[in-house]
């Protein structure tokens, strides 16, 4: 077996559920697996802030897939980018506040290339929720009138969180049926969908760093605990489903390792250096 690039998801994944990792024993790791002309990806639904800020240290030895694949960056430069029609950021935003009442929603942003956004009225609560997951956040009048032009800015996905008692499921459904042509949403846990231009998952932005690196499917590891991993999990014979997956994803992948608080992923990766 050879790997040439492994890649790996967040939350739920590579983070443990204090939001961290084992920063020694990654930093040995990485230094094992660059050695061995491994690339090393960190590929998330969050923005490319916050994993810049998880992985401090270690920047300059990874690349990045942020927003679900929708932002790509290698060696510290942006590679790709795909944002979403300005017509149809109008009509999501308009969606989600005409087919959910507002105590449905815990809370919603727009993220972009620089940023992400949130509605000056946000509640502490939501707003806190909100920062663990988008370090670079503002707030802005009216965000369900935003437009690309008003932000200066290019939207590359729309997030939503359901409030824990509503029906998720049901409100999928309603979501995904009333969005426009053209747009995709895919769940990252915790009740939260993402929606971004149809074409965008974190397989389509780990093609690109393929096409750099000269990479094929099965020279690819991947791991992943959700919907949104999907994608990049099946483009490989080497996808890792953690312990703590979703049973829909665990029944679609062949390897399996430890669960995120049990440092799976490492463990895998230990082995792959060995």
């Amino acid at each position: 077996m050879t790997i040439k690039l492994v890649a790996f998801d967040m939350d739920g994944t590579f983070l443990n559920d204090q939001n961290t990792y084992n920063h020694a024993r990654f930093a040995e790791l990485l230094t094992k697996l660059r050695a061995k002309g491994i690339h090393v990806v960190a590929a998330s639904g969050s923005q490319y802030q916050r994993l810049q800020t998880q992985f401090e240290q270690f920047q300059d030895q990874m690349d990045f897939v942020s927003q679900n694949g929708a932002v790509v960056h290698s060696n510290g430069e942006l590679l790709s980018v795909t944002a979403m029609p300005a017509e149809a950021v109008a009509a999501t935003l308009d969606v989600i506040h005409q087919q959910f009442a507002p105590n449905d929603i815990a809370e919603h942003l727009v993220a972009g290339l620089k940023s992400a956004y949130v509605d000056d009225q946000i509640t502490p609560a939501a707003y806190e929720l909100t920062h663990r997951y988008y370090d670079h956040l503002l707030k802005v009048p009216s965000l369900a009138t935003i437009t690309p032009e008003r932000l200066q800015d290019q939207v590359t996905s729309i997030g939503v969180t359901f409030q824990p008692g509503v029906d998720f499921g049901a409100a999928l459904q309603t979501l995904r049926q009333a969005l426009p042509a053209g747009l995709g949403s895919q769940t990252s846990g915790y009740n939260t969908e993402l929606i971004s231009e149809g074409s965008v998952n974190k397989a389509a932005g780990l093609r690109h760093l393929q096409a750099r690196y000269n990479v094929a499917d099965d020279e690819l590891m991947t791991f992943g605990d959700n919907e949104n991993d999907l994608s990049m999990l099946t483009l490989t014979p080497h996808g890792y489903a953690m312990a703590n997956a979703t049973d829909h994803v665990k029944a679609q992948v062949t390897h399996h390792t430890g669960t995120n608080n049990a440092e799976g992923v490492l463990d895998v990766l230990a082995t792959l250096v060995a």
